[in-house]
């Protein structure tokens, strides 16, 4: 049974413990920054008051957003909260007036990311060992 998840904006301190333990765990905190995150919109999941999912959407240009460090802790995966998160900052782009959102997916997850539209753009690459494959969603349709 899925957990009673929340959604609240959060504070880029808020996603670094969540980001390093699930993306990063090599890394330190600090290190797990992204250039984009002061002006990155972060969005939170919690499972009472546990932080348990974040991710960022960063704006890269105009009208154009890159959703970046989705994670969610292990043990709560595959229950729904990825997709409810991906259905609120789709809708955080859309009432912002966003035409377009891409990210960068590890290719474990693409078939995650179709199921919201998202459509492969360009060649497989990878960063560090792990493979990835951008992604874009077109939100003026």
């Amino acid at each position: 049974m899925s957990p009673a998840i929340r959604l609240a904006r959060i504070a880029t301190d808020d996603c670094l413990p969540l980001r390093r333990e699930v993306l990063w765990p090599g890394l330190t905190e600090e290190e797990c920054r992204v250039p984009q995150d002061p002006e990155a919109t972060h969005l939170g999941a919690f499972d009472g008051d546990r932080l348990v999912g974040c991710l960022s959407l960063c704006p890269i240009g105009p009208g154009l957003v890159q959703l970046r460090k989705f994670a969610v802790v292990a043990d709560l995966q595959g229950q729904g909260i990825g997709a409810q998160m991906m259905h609120e900052a789709i809708a955080i782009c859309r009432k912002a007036g966003v035409g377009r959102l891409e990210l960068d997916a590890r290719s474990s997850a693409l078939g995650f990311y179709r199921k919201f539209g998202m459509v492969p753009m360009g060649e497989i690459f990878f960063k560090g060992p792990i493979e990835h494959q951008r992604m874009a969603l077109d939100l003026r349709t």
